[in-house]
């Protein structure tokens, strides 16, 4: 289970916003998640937010490897459709590729 730190540490995370998502207070932050509570997971799934946020492979992840004009790590994603992969050199080996990582909601 999360603990104080873990959350608080969310939190501020999500508080400082991205280019997709506005910031907001800290204590807002911990306002929707105590609001929202189990809601913030989906229906199906068997993990609340607190749950993963005790996984330290979770807090890995949310560490950043590459900065800012690093070149990308190769990897393979499947297609939306799932009918294929695509692989990020077999793009670049096209045309340039920008990566964009954030919130879509």
């Amino acid at each position: 289970m999360a603990g104080p730190r873990d959350l608080l540490w969310y939190a501020r995370t999500v508080a400082s916003g991205s280019p997709a998502d506005r910031q907001w207070s800290t204590a807002g932050a911990l306002w929707s998640m105590v609001r929202h509570g189990r809601g913030l997971a989906p229906k199906d799934s068997p993990l609340t937010l607190q749950d993963v946020l005790a996984d330290a492979g979770y807090r890995d992840l949310a560490r950043p490897k590459v900065a800012v004009g690093d070149i990308a790590p190769g990897f393979e994603l499947p297609l939306v459709d799932g009918t294929d992969t695509v692989r990020l050199s077999r793009l670049l080996d096209e045309r340039p590729v920008a990566l964009v990582f954030g919130s879509y909601t």
